[in-house]
């Protein structure tokens, strides 16, 4: 939290942010200050059925604003024609919950995100030991004090101001399932803290699919895992985060100010946005990808994985066994070590995934991203490599199916030499 109050932040400056709820088209009511009840005594017949139901003028919200009280905004008012505002109250903070960009509030246990609905699919409450969605009556809003002294903020970059509505339909499975599932969710066993943060080198002494699949799913634990996200931001982007939803200068180009965030994707993969990019959401290896070539590329299966592994291992996360060149260095050019070097890093990686697969795919375009040389580098490098006997060919590559060509490196004692 901004320790220093800004005239025109909503999340601190009350005068400010009343009057901009009521330009975005909220019903406001006051609340008892630090408290969350009405402020009955300033309520015209001590109800709050008119308020609920319709704006009041900005003097009389000056005039509630001068006795220090909260401000609750009312659920189940027109927003749009034919929708409704609607705004799930989670009692607790999920860790693998992903929230869609829309209006988000962090209370002082957990959220309340606002939606628009179709007035004629208004959902049921819900109610649950995890929250509830609110149809009607009213939540408290920002910059209001919880009675523990908690500010209620709106989340970095997800404020009313910041983004529109989404629309429920399009989320309505997802936080029904999460709010039901509190009825009839066994406790599940935590797993392992060593299988948790993949604090320690991959075992390879079993059997290989029950190894491949252990490690595959330890992976996928990885990408939920906040405090494996943050060790990242610090150790290789050197970036200081300590939650999800902080705002933070992106690293993967210059800027002045914050315009980044961690969010939490719907499968509970931790990814961050970039806010002064269109549609720039990227997973942690597509950022990293972007961060080490400069370039951006959607990475699917088996390319994502792979370079999400690096990450882990540059990130001090994961530890893999290490693989000396077996071959002397010194025959060879810059631009052979550098290529050479980038495969046996490969392998070193790859055997956080599959330690028992011999050799690597390793195709020209691959490489060149992979250790930063230009294409025609690596086409050279790689049959000087290959004459050499130090890298060879195992698995031709196809075009057609765009598999590539698999590689490996020579032993030190090789009779072809």
């Amino acid at each position: 939290m901004i320790a220093r109050a800004k005239l025109n932040d909503i999340n601190y400056n009350s005068g400010f942010a009343a009057a901009e709820m009521l330009e975005a088209g909220f019903n406001i009511l006051p609340l008892e200050p630090e408290g969350k009840k009405p402020a009955f005594e300033l309520l015209e017949n001590n109800s709050t059925k008119e308020y609920l139901n319709s704006q009041v003028e900005w003097e009389t919200v000056k005039n509630w604003l001068n006795e220090g009280v909260n401000i609750g905004i009312a659920a189940g008012v027109e927003v749009e024609p034919e929708y409704k505002l609607i705004i799930i109250d989670l009692d607790k903070k999920p860790k693998k919950l992903g929230f869609p960009i829309t209006p988000i509030v962090e209370t002082a246990r957990g959220y309340h995100i606002y939606f628009k609905c179709r007035a004629d699919k208004l959902p049921g409450a819900h109610k649950t030991a995890r929250g509830e969605i609110k149809t009607s009556g009213y939540v408290v809003a920002p910059p209001s004090m919880h009675e523990s002294g908690k500010q209620y903020v709106w989340a970095d970059y997800l404020s009313f101001i910041d983004v529109p509505l989404a629309d429920f339909d399009d989320r309505r499975d997802q936080f029904i399932n999460y709010l039901e599932g509190a009825r009839t969710e066994p406790k599940k066993k935590q797993q392992k803290q060593a299988d948790d943060k993949l604090n320690t080198t991959i075992n390879t002494n079993k059997k290989i699919t029950d190894q491949r699949n252990k490690n595959k799913e330890m992976l996928i634990n990885a990408s939920k895992d906040e405090e494996i996200a943050f060790q990242i931001m610090n150790n290789v982007f050197n970036v200081k985060v300590d939650r999800v939803g902080k705002s933070f200068k992106c690293p993967i180009h210059k800027e002045k100010q914050p315009s980044a965030a961690l969010y939490r994707t719907d499968n509970g993969t931790i990814g961050f946005k970039d806010f002064h990019r269109t549609n720039s959401f990227y997973t942690l290896p597509e950022a990293y990808f972007e961060y080490l070539t400069g370039k951006h590329k959607d990475l699917k299966g088996a390319t994502s994985l792979i370079w999400w592994i690096r990450l882990l291992v540059n990130a001090k996360v994961l530890k893999v066994p290490s693989i000396a060149p077996p071959k002397p260095l010194d025959k060879l050019s810059d631009n052979q070590k550098q290529l050479y070097k980038g495969l046996i890093e490969l392998l070193e990686v790859q055997q956080a995934y599959d330690p028992n697969q011999v050799g690597a795919p390793f195709s020209h375009r691959f490489a060149a991203d992979w250790v930063g040389m230009n294409y025609n580098s690596v086409c050279s490098a790689k049959r000087q490599l290959s004459k050499k006997h130090y890298i060879y060919k195992i698995e031709a590559g196809s075009r057609i199916t765009r598999k590539a060509g698999k590689w490996n490196i020579w032993p030190k004692s090789d009779e072809s030499e």
